[in-house]
């Protein structure tokens, strides 16, 4: 049997001991270190995803403001929006009429007022104004006045209604029609339209 001097042991033992402890308590410390720059860098990659979903969204709605001011700007060089352009409505009418050659064509227009509808209620900083236009059309055959507004609405993109239309046929007969006089009269109003966004 080997005899341990262990007066001999005893100093590096000490050391050996206070090594491990040393050592055990690095561990320890290195282990919660990684633990605490785990929960950091966590909080770190959720705030910069956060952070991406926000820049989506920005860049999203930004894209979208473009696209409704690009729709709002059409909307005020056509007149909806803004102030009205009676001489665009009257210079839209004419050309149409250009193409159509309607034997008579007379209009007149009222002032502008307020657009009034049972319901229609006004949102805060929208107001909608509305003008009546009074159209006299001597017509060849009835698919000369859908001709007139479908040619006013494709020339113009501003909003209108028609408000009422009638249609007669003056000294009726049963004759053969004209291809150059009026064979029917009509008489319409049109409401165009005006937003006025404050």
């Amino acid at each position: 049997m080997i005899k341990v001097d262990w007066n001999y042991l005893k100093s590096p033992l000490i050391i050996f001991g206070i090594a491990i402890l040393i050592a055990a308590g690095l561990t320890i410390t290195g282990f919660e270190y990684e633990q605490a720059q785990e929960v950091k860098y966590q909080r770190a990659l959720s705030a910069l995803r956060s952070t991406h979903t926000n820049y989506r969204k920005l860049v999203n709605d930004l894209n979208l403001l473009e696209q409704y001011r690009t729709i709002y700007n059409g909307y005020k060089k056509s007149g909806l929006v803004g102030e009205e352009h009676r001489l665009s409505w009257v210079e839209s009418l004419e050309t149409t009429n250009q193409v159509l050659r309607l034997p008579r064509l007379a209009y007149s227009l009222e002032p502008q007022g307020e657009f009034r509808r049972p319901g229609f209620v006004e949102r805060a900083g929208v107001s909608v104004r509305s003008s009546s236009m009074d159209l006299t059309l001597g017509l060849l055959h009835e698919e000369d006045l859908f001709a007139l507004l479908e040619g006013l609405r494709q020339s113009i993109k501003n909003l209108f209604t028609v408000e009422s239309c009638s249609l007669i046929r003056p000294g009726y007969s049963d004759g053969p029609l004209s291809t150059k006089s009026t064979n029917l009269e009509a008489q319409c109003r049109l409401r165009w339209m005006t937003i006025d966004a404050k």
